[in-house]
């Protein structure tokens, strides 16, 4: 007898994993699905012999070893890292009462972001984000933007984060791929989507990702190609998704 299937959902930020979460939450009765939330906070209220799907950013790999009487099918979405940063500080700028040029906050931003999470995940860590965030958060929250992206950098090269075993994250990230079951792009959400909710065994679902930030800044290709020498490894990455995804399509859809 196979084992009943355990989705796994990485969310990688600004890939539009918001709506596919906020999609499945809609769909699938709140018993089957966990938050990784629900893990940390109210360990002893999970009844896992329900449970089909596990979504939230502090979903890792090995998570599925909580239900050893299932097939763990991770996936997850990777974005184009020139349309993933823009997104990214549209998203921000929303929130700012004056607004802050692209370029400044854009230098102070991590490198290869999506390189470093998916390393993270593979190392069966819950962290999506700076190190000791927790304890500063107090501090964090009395201060305005300017201040955290300041410090979020000043953090990352006092320690050499950005620098240290990019390539070997690298590989761990492309690893991380390896062991999904699935690996979608933002840019085909609409495809991917379907495909991953026939999969589930849903039927006649159309994806409309409508979680678009407000479209401060637009991008162009001068800016694209700069975002893209910037974040070399993220580019490799995405390059190496795509082609994962086509074999992937082309192997799950036989």
């Amino acid at each position: 007898m196979s084992k009943r299937p355990l989705w796994i959902f990485l969310h990688v930020p600004r890939t539009g994993g918001n709506t596919v979460s906020e999609a499945f939450v809609k769909m699938f009765p709140k018993e089957q699905i966990l938050l990784t939330s629900q893990i940390r906070y109210h360990p002893r209220k999970v009844d896992y012999s329900k449970i089909k799907f596990i979504f939230g950013h502090a979903a890792y790999y090995g998570i599925h070893k909580k239900m050893p009487d299932r097939e763990p099918r991770y996936f997850t979405f990777l974005r184009d890292p020139a349309s993933r940063q823009v997104s990214h500080y549209n998203m921000k700028m929303q929130f700012e009462k004056e607004m802050i040029p692209f370029d400044k906050w854009n230098k102070n931003q991590v490198r290869n972001e999506m390189v470093h999470f998916l390393d993270l995940k593979f190392k069966g860590s819950e962290s999506s984000s700076i190190r000791g965030t927790k304890i500063f958060m107090p501090l964090i929250k009395m201060m305005n933007y300017r201040i955290v992206y300041f410090l979020h950098a000043l953090f990352f090269r006092i320690f050499g984060l950005n620098r240290r075993n990019d390539m070997k994250k690298f590989e761990n990230a492309k690893k991380m791929l390896d062991l999904c079951w699935f690996v979608g792009l933002t840019e085909k959400s609409d495809e991917d989507f379907s495909f991953l909710m026939k999969s589930m065994g849903i039927k006649n679902i159309h994806f409309v990702n409508d979680g678009q930030s407000r479209k401060i800044m637009e991008l162009n290709d001068e800016l694209r190609e700069k975002i893209y020498k910037e974040n070399p490894l993220d580019v490799e990455l995405y390059k190496y998704a795509s082609k994962l995804r086509a074999e992937r399509l082309e192997q799950l859809k036989k």
